[in-house]
C-alpha cells in the first residue's frame, strides 16, 4: 500500500510542475482579468484585443463592427460581438496593418484612430 502512495505522490507532483500551477496561481492572483488577457491576446498585434476593447470602450457601439486582420490570426470578433445586432456599414477595425499585402487601401478611409498598425476607420463618401 505505501508503494501506491508514492506513486501517487510522484504522478502529483510531476502533475503540479507540469502544468506550472504555482507560476499559473500567482498570475491570476496578481493580475486582473483584463491585463491578463491583454498579455495573452496582445494590445496592437496577434488578435488585438487591447485595441479593440480600448476603441469599444471609447465609442461604445451600439451595433457590430467589422474587424479584419492583415495577418493570419483567430477572428476577433468575438471579443466585442452583440448578437442578432446589424453592422455598420461605414466603419471598421483593422488590426495589424500591412501596407504591402493589405485587402484594404487606406485611401478610401479616414482615419479615426490609430495606435502602432492597427487602425479605427470611416469610409470616405
Amino acid at each position: 500500500m505505501t508503494k501506491n502512495k508514492y506513486v501517487y505522490f510522484l504522478a502529483t507532483f510531476l502533475f503540479i510542475l507540469f502544468f506550472k500551477y504555482f507560476e499559473n496561481s500567482y498570475i491570476i492572483l496578481k493580475s486582473n482579468y483584463q491585463l491578463r488577457l491583454v498579455n495573452e491576446y496582445g494590445f496592437c498585434g496577434q488578435t488585438s484585443y487591447g485595441f479593440i476593447k480600448y476603441i469599444d470602450k471609447k465609442y461604445k457601439f451600439q451595433k457590430n463592427i467589422k474587424i479584419i486582420n492583415d495577418e493570419i490570426h483567430p477572428s476577433s470578433d468575438a471579443f466585442i460581438h452583440k448578437p442578432n445586432v446589424s453592422y455598420y456599414k461605414d466603419y471598421l477595425i483593422l488590426l495589424n496593418y500591412n501596407e504591402l499585402n493589405s485587402k484594404i487601401n487606406l485611401k478610401n478611409y479616414r482615419v479615426i484612430e490609430k495606435i502602432k498598425n492597427c487602425f479605427y476607420l470611416e469610409k470616405n463618401d
